[in-house]
């Protein structure tokens, strides 16, 4: 794309998301024009889950803003599925983010043929991945992401990263202490920073991430 010129002040590694983020845009309005009546719905999930093995309120506040987007949608005749992720966590010593996040929308009268759980997830990189790819290699002409207000950067990048720029959809809890700080997402040396090295690093970032979630989780 000769018409992403490089500004002064861009490094190699910055023109380089800076094209990537224009190459994500154009990926997601040629889909969006492509039409079809299908979007996917990819709900982040968060810990703790409640001693019963329901949602938390900050996963439930997902959840809930995640419904809200379907019937959205469903007013202008889109078809939605969704797709839950997270494995075996803190609050349960059973049942994982996925099923418990599934089960929720289920009882929300979400039918389980419209919904994709991944129980093996312990990163929201590998969270934005999967879904990504689930949008990549379905006949999806939208995709839309729930998260926290403190996670939209990194998930945004990731994203962006995969070839495509996401419907962000955020959610503000302030009844407790958020999961994720915006603070250190921007600034942790396992959230944004890492992505201003490439590919390699986020790889290690997402180890890192994977690492500290499977110690809380035993």
């Amino acid at each position: 794309m000769s018409n992403v010129l490089r500004q002064p002040w861009m490094d190699d590694s910055t023109y380089e998301w800076y094209y990537l983020e224009e190459q994500a845009r154009v990926n997601t309005l040629e889909r969006l024009h492509r039409g079809g009546n299908r979007a996917l719905i990819a709900v982040k999930a968060q810990h703790p889950l409640n001693a019963d093995g329901t949602p938390g309120k900050e996963y439930t506040l997902r959840l809930c803003k995640a419904l809200k987007v379907k019937t959205g949608l469903e007013a202008d005749g889109v078809t939605v599925d969704f797709v839950t992720f997270g494995g075996v966590h803190q609050g349960h010593p059973m049942v994982t983010l996925a099923e418990a996040g599934r089960d929720y929308l289920v009882a929300n009268g979400i039918g389980q043929e419209h919904i994709k759980s991944f129980n093996k997830i312990y990163s929201g990189n590998d969270e934005d991945r999967i879904a990504a790819e689930e949008f990549s290699n379905g006949d999806y002409s939208q995709l839309h992401v729930v998260c926290s207000a403190g996670q939209w950067e990194r998930a945004r990048l990731f994203y962006i990263f995969m070839g495509w720029q996401p419907f962000m959809h955020a959610v503000t809890f302030l009844e407790e202490r958020p999961n994720h700080s915006m603070i250190c997402e921007l600034w942790g040396s396992w959230g944004v920073p890492a992505f201003a090295n490439g590919p390699e690093s986020i790889k290690l970032a997402t180890d890192e991430i994977v690492r500290k979630h499977l110690s809380e989780a035993q």
